[in-house]
């Protein structure tokens, strides 16, 4: 996938939390834009924060977007 596409999900006003889904299976959730790290000279790599880690993220491994009608509530 594109990196234009995932910046204009970041990007977009008001914000709205959406969910990476890589090719392996795993979903990465964006609940805030911060979360995210997508350098503007980049178009290959990308940096998701989720809970406790960060996911150094090739943009080949991002089979779809999604925007949930509900998004989980983080645990405090």
């Amino acid at each position: 996938m594109k990196l234009t596409r995932i910046r204009q999900m970041r990007n977009r006003t008001p914000f709205r939390p959406f969910q990476i889904h890589l090719t392996n299976g795993e979903v990465l959730p964006v609940q805030h834009p911060e979360q995210m790290a997508l350098p503007e000279d980049e178009e290959e790599m990308f940096v998701v924060w989720t809970k406790h880690d960060w996911n150094l993220v090739e943009a080949a491994q991002v089979a779809r977007i999604s925007v949930p009608s509900k998004f989980p509530k983080p645990a405090a």
